[in-house]
């Protein structure tokens, strides 16, 4: 539920014809900068190459015996599938039963031997796991540093696993020991620091609340949950607010946990004997959704240009994007980085059913394309991403899907472009720049309503230009003589509508005496 606030009266559209000028210098000076961007970027691509995603083939693995995969993983221009077959009546498994090697060559899954993984002594121990264990089924792979691990799952707690470790030696595989179940661990779930809210931010009144650090102002009394972004105990709406179970629970009764990361703002908040709710809000755009997916993981950004968590991102320039409502418990589990600098991949794991969520986002463009859910996946050196599409049914035949994307293992330099002054200034300065022009865009389509809109505008402006030695520079085509005029600008926008605040707000004064008088 959101309040219905007049949003004139706080930032008012201003109609001078002063005003209206320099708006429209800002949007040339905007255009100008776009078109300059997009230039560089063209003249980055034939410097420095460029692989976007693309989808390459639909594929199909096909194994000797109908099974349920659960992952791959790949090893040069080798990969390992790992599945599961229904034993029947069969008294003993064999490692075909679970395991299945590949060449990967033109697109196409072309089946091998065994031998890769014909150890003794894994050999031994795979045995006597299935023999001693008979609930025992292949989970995944884990990969780390050099080394992969092969996951069994005992029982149908998670936590229960047996767990293979091997050295990775090219396209070799050395068994290191049956014993490395303590080291499968998840990195750092929560990329925030949580501050729990205390009695001494509570702000009494006829409709009392918590205040956090006076950027918002929160309460679960009076039948609902309700956010504030005004300290007024007077009133006891807000810009959202949702039912509670205990309709008479009092202000000490709910725990609330709250970071602030930059603009954004991460709620936690327990009411009475309920289950932990999750909020993100944007102060600039006074925005605010619930995003429950917070409590398993949430990982920052690059460049500080946000969060993201299993079912959403928010951006420190405004958007806020859930992707669905689904409570998947997925935890973080790692995070591949481009070498061209521009790209990322965030992986999440959901272990209850062995599952994966791959989150693609790009660092100049500040957008995530739609993320890929899938049973298991592996990135080839080359970067080809293959994935494995969900079946619920065993089968032989695995849908597998084939993108290209820029996570190679090696960028892939031009040797023609060597003497290019953009080839010196180097692709990841590049990026970043661009990144940060990109991001001074979206500050430039903003409506009047966002808070501190041009001294946003001039902060930024100045962080880039004083960040980058090189803009000025014709070969990324001058980028410095709109960031000049844009900053110039801004101030100018500042004065201007600083004058128009006080002239509305003389305005509102004389209409509310007048009143007052002719009552």
């Amino acid at each position: 539920m959101s309040e219905q606030t007049d949003q004139s009266a706080v930032t008012p559209a201003v109609s001078s014809a002063t005003y209206e000028i320099i708006q429209s210098r800002l949007k040339q000076q905007q255009v100008l900068l776009s078109e300059r961007l997009n230039q560089l970027n063209e003249s980055r691509k034939q410097v420095f190459g460029s692989i976007d995603f693309s989808l390459l083939a639909n594929e199909r693995i096909s194994t000797d015996s109908p099974c349920q995969v659960k992952d791959i993983f790949s090893l040069g221009q080798f990969c390992i599938l790992g599945y599961n077959v229904h034993l029947g009546l069969k008294t003993e498994i064999e490692l075909k039963d679970v395991f299945a090697v590949y060449q990967f060559r033109k697109n196409r899954f072309e089946p091998q031997s065994l031998q890769i993984l014909e150890n003794p002594e894994f050999l031994e121990e795979f045995k006597n796991l299935y023999k001693y264990y008979r609930n025992t089924f292949f989970a995944r792979f884990y990969s780390r540093d050099n080394f992969v691990y092969f996951v069994f799952q005992l029982s149908e707690s998670v936590s229960d696993v047996k767990v293979f470790k091997w050295l990775v030696r090219d396209e070799h595989l050395e068994f290191v020991d049956a014993r490395s179940a303590a080291e499968l661990q998840f990195p750092n779930q929560q990329e925030v620091q949580w501050i729990k809210a205390t009695r001494d931010m509570q702000r009494s009144g006829k409709f009392p609340h918590i205040s956090l650090a006076d950027k918002l102002f929160v309460e679960t009394i009076g039948g609902n949950l309700t956010i504030k972004i005004e300290d007024n105990t007077d009133t006891g709406l807000g810009i959202y607010q949702e039912d509670v179970e205990y309709k008479d629970q009092s202000l000490d009764d709910a725990e609330i946990h709250f970071a602030i990361y930059n603009h954004l703002i991460l709620l936690r908040i327990k009411p009475y004997l309920e289950t932990d709710r999750y909020f993100i809000y944007n102060q600039k755009e006074k925005r605010i959704e619930r995003a429950d997916g917070m409590k398993h993981a949430i990982v920052q950004l690059p460049e500080q240009q946000g969060v993201v968590f299993p079912n959403g991102y928010a951006l420190q320039t405004g958007k806020i994007k859930v992707f669905n409502d689904r409570d998947r418990k997925m935890n973080f589990l790692k995070k591949w980085a481009g070498p061209n600098g521009e790209n990322y991949l965030f992986v999440f794991y959901e272990e209850r059913n062995n599952h994966y969520l791959l989150v693609p986002y790009q660092l100049i463009e500040q957008n995530i394309e739609t993320p890929i859910y899938c049973t298991g996946f592996t990135i080839f050196e080359d970067g080809k991403l293959c994935y494995i599409q969900d079946s619920e049914e065993p089968t032989k035949h695995h849908a597998v899907q084939i993108w290209q994307t820029p996570f190679s293992k090696q960028v892939q330099v031009n040797e023609t472009q060597k003497d290019h002054t953009l080839f010196k200034i180097g692709n990841k300065d590049l990026v970043r720049s661009m990144a940060d022009c990109r991001d001074l865009m979206v500050l430039l389509q903003k409506e009047d309503s966002y808070t501190g809109l041009y001294d946003d505008i001039v902060k930024r402006s100045t962080q880039i230009l004083d960040a980058y030695y090189f803009l000025d520079d014709e070969a990324v085509f001058q980028l410095k003589k709109p960031l000049l005029e844009i900053r110039k600008i801004a101030h100018a926008a500042i004065n201007e509508f600083e004058k128009v605040v006080e002239q509305r707000q003389s305005s509102h004064k004389a209409i509310e005496a007048f009143g007052k008088k002719d009552r």
